[in-house]
């Protein structure tokens, strides 16, 4: 794992979970519910508590490991079409 999305075209994304997602969405992202299978553009943002995590899945192999069974954070799921210009 280890592609995450700090800033977008509007700038710094924040802290929080919900931070992170407001600003993928004010640049454009679509919310989705939890995908059943990979599709291109795919962000997973994760909240870790103290502070939030936006994830570019960017491979299968990403998608397997942010839908283990034993990952009980709460997420949530996007499409957002500038990923790969902001994932690092």
């Amino acid at each position: 794992m280890g592609k995450y999305i700090n800033q977008t075209s509007k700038g710094d994304v924040g802290t929080s979970a919900g931070a992170k997602c407001r600003a993928i969405m004010e640049d454009g992202a679509i919310i989705i519910s939890q995908p059943k299978e990979f599709m291109p553009n795919l962000v997973c943002v994760i909240d870790n508590g103290f502070f939030g995590a936006a994830a570019y899945v960017y491979s299968e192999k990403e998608f397997v490991e942010f839908n283990h069974p034993s990952d009980t954070r709460p997420k949530r799921w996007f499409i957002w079409d500038k990923v790969k210009d902001y994932a690092k």
